[in-house]
């Protein structure tokens, strides 16, 4: 039972392009935190509800940095305990002083080490430091020599090759060719010519994803039928047109989705019950598990002031997460920043024209 009258406890949201706004958020992905805060109300995880205050700016890469640093700083401002966001690498690496100078924890879900810092608590959606090399050891086992890599100007893009390229450099893997593209380029056909001319046995994309749609355009004007991976980038297959996934087709990437997870089942068939729609997917999966970080972070919280929750969620250790597989927890520690744990934390899945399946190791005719 909760005291009425009582303050809710304020947790942030930072929009920075990644998701609808207003209505279209809170009636979609937005449900996923709704689904878990009242959950913990109802289970007594909490003494008061959890209200949920957004902040918005347009960041990085279509945006500026300045707008997400503004969107944090309002949501600061505003009595947030701590802050969900930002998602994207170069947004969260830009919001990474404000959190260590204000003290607020802010757990972002971006694939960059260097978002963490004592306040800056990691859900990694995906990992640039491990995507590379898992999809190393893909292209390994399926016997394949050599890649033609395309990869963004960007940080993301510089990080992954960096991890990428050692782990090409362990496993004998040669590099035929090192393309270079604008994160938001249209236009791919000059990289295309790059990978066609390079003999290689396999073309990999590193970077954020704006450009998998063109960079899929383009291999297909220029008739390169070659095994195609990437990393999380594949995860802007779910945000695509029915035509734009059938020009995806035959990608095997990185994701974290495995029906076997039971958690993700329970937040489904939850959001099934009571709003009507398909929800076992990265997104929706993401968001819940960090409604859990907070609310546990408030739960052993030793007082209700952003000090307070940085050290509940220190507390945290071992609780199962909706996403990754079976078996993979969440927790943090004193200066231990990454929420997600086990070996199967992340997956490969293959796009097919219509939806995205488990990749075993056996190629899949897109």
């Amino acid at each position: 039972m909760t005291t009425p009258g009582v303050e809710p406890l304020k947790v942030g949201f930072l929009h920075e392009g990644l998701f609808p706004e207003g209505d279209a958020f809170h009636q979609s992905i937005g449900r996923a935190l709704e689904l878990r805060f009242d959950e913990a109300l109802k289970r007594g995880e909490v003494d008061r509800p959890i209200q949920l205050i957004e902040g918005s700016g347009r960041g990085l890469p279509n945006g500026t940095a300045k707008a997400v640093q503004d969107a944090w700083l309002q949501l600061a401002d505003a009595g947030a305990l701590v802050i969900l966001g930002p998602g994207k690498t170069d947004n969260a690496i830009a919001v990474k002083p404000l959190f260590e100078e204000f003290g607020i924890p802010t757990i972002n879900y971006p694939g960059t080490t260097k978002s963490r810092g004592e306040y800056g608590f990691h859900y990694q959606l995906g990992a640039l430091y491990e995507d590379g090399p898992m999809l190393v050891r893909a292209i390994k086992a399926q016997g394949l020599n050599s890649v033609a890599v395309v990869r963004d100007k960007s940080p993301v893009g510089n990080e992954y090759f960096e991890y990428f390229a050692d782990a090409c450099d362990r496993l004998g893997i040669s590099m035929k060719a090192d393309a270079k593209c604008s994160p938001i380029a249209t236009d791919l056909s000059e990289q295309v010519a790059l990978v066609n001319n390079s003999g290689a046995d396999a073309v990999v994309y590193l970077g954020f994803g704006a450009v998998l749609v063109p960079l899929s355009r383009a291999l297909r004007d220029a008739s390169v039928d070659l095994p195609r991976f990437t990393t999380t980038a594949g995860l802007h297959f779910y945000s695509k047109t029915p035509e734009e996934k059938a020009i995806l087709a035959g990608w095997i990437y990185v994701d974290m989705v495995d029906e076997e997870n039971t958690v993700l089942q329970h937040m489904a068939d939850e959001i099934k019950r009571r709003w009507g729609f398909e929800s076992a997917s990265t997104m929706f999966g993401c968001l819940y598990d960090m409604a859990t970080l907070a609310v546990l972070g408030l739960s052993y919280a030793s007082i209700y002031t952003p000090e307070g929750v940085k050290e509940g969620l220190d507390r945290i250790h071992h609780i199962p997460s909706a996403l990754g597989g079976p078996g993979t927890v969440m927790g943090f520690g004193p200066y231990e920043r990454t929420a997600l744990k086990g070996p199967d934390y992340l997956v490969l899945r293959q796009m097919t024209p219509e939806t995205t399946v488990r990749y075993r190791g056996s190629a899949i005719a897109p």
